[in-house]
């Protein structure tokens, strides 16, 4: 697993969602498996499963786009299979990329979202949280570091001043 796959697997599971990561699908009759998905969220809660596929990649956008798209070729129907639930909603979103600026950019019902988009929405979101009174528990190791790094930051700019 990528530090990616391991940072949205983190990220989606301290949001209160279950996870699991690179989940095999589409069984081989000689063997192996016609895809592997990066991470799948499940909030019972909210009837809700995200797949998320991360890339840190330099390839153009086409090629990009080609292998998005077989990505993310499962079904509604196909999703609950895996699951073996119900699910009210779907969503598909591709974390990938580092000069864009994704504000609602969508490929089909792929939601995209760039790197630091992502990592910029973790950070914010941490940074409002107390170090010592709100840590991230050390089972999320890469959102403690984050957290961690954002409370030194803040700690920085007042010293600075």
């Amino acid at each position: 697993m990528n530090f990616l796959e391991s940072l949205a697997a983190e990220w989606y599971g301290y949001k209160g969602y279950f996870v699991r990561s690179n989940i095999r699908v589409e069984k081989l009759v000689r063997g192996g498996y016609g895809a592997e998905l990066d991470v799948l969220a499940y909030s019972p809660m909210k009837g809700e499963l995200l797949h998320i596929e991360t890339s840190s990649d330099a390839d153009s956008w086409s090629v990009r786009k080609d292998r998005l798209l077989k990505k993310f070729r499962f079904s509604h129907e196909q999703y609950e299979k895996l699951f073996s639930v119900r699910i009210d909603k779907v969503r598909k979103i591709a974390v990938c990329g580092f000069s864009f600026n994704s504000r609602s950019l969508k490929l089909g019902d792929i939601e995209l979202r760039s790197v630091r988009e992502f990592l910029c929405e973790i950070s914010e979101e941490l940074s409002h949280k107390d170090l010592m009174r709100e840590a991230v528990p050390e089972s999320y190791p890469l959102l403690r570091a984050i957290q961690m790094s954002t409370w030194a930051m803040k700690k920085s700019d007042k010293e600075r001043r």
